[in-house]
């Protein structure tokens, strides 16, 4: 059931990323008249800097490959196990 959620999220997200950037696109096309080469070039380079700032400061979250383990050593030692437990809010 795992990857049929997972699948299902992927379809939805899909689709309503296609629809969504379709009425963005239509909503600024009617607010600021069509877009020419230009224009169309200036917002796909400040939608790509927006992602890679965003993609930036999140992988700042992930932990390096050292912090894991040793995250994952001390979870072993307290009796923690592998982490299934900790994201099931218990012990």
């Amino acid at each position: 059931s795992r990857f049929v959620g997972k699948e299902v999220i992927g379809v939805f997200g899909y689709r309503f990323g296609k629809s969504g950037m379709s009425l963005a696109l239509s909503g600024l096309t009617s607010i600021f008249g069509n877009f020419g080469l230009t224009q169309l070039s200036y917002l796909t380079t400040a939608a790509a800097t927006s992602w890679l700032l965003c993609a930036w400061n999140l992988s700042s979250l992930v932990p390096t490959r050292a912090e894991a383990e040793e995250v994952y050593a001390k979870n072993k030692e307290e009796g923690g196990g592998t982490g299934k437990n900790m994201r099931k809010g218990g012990h």
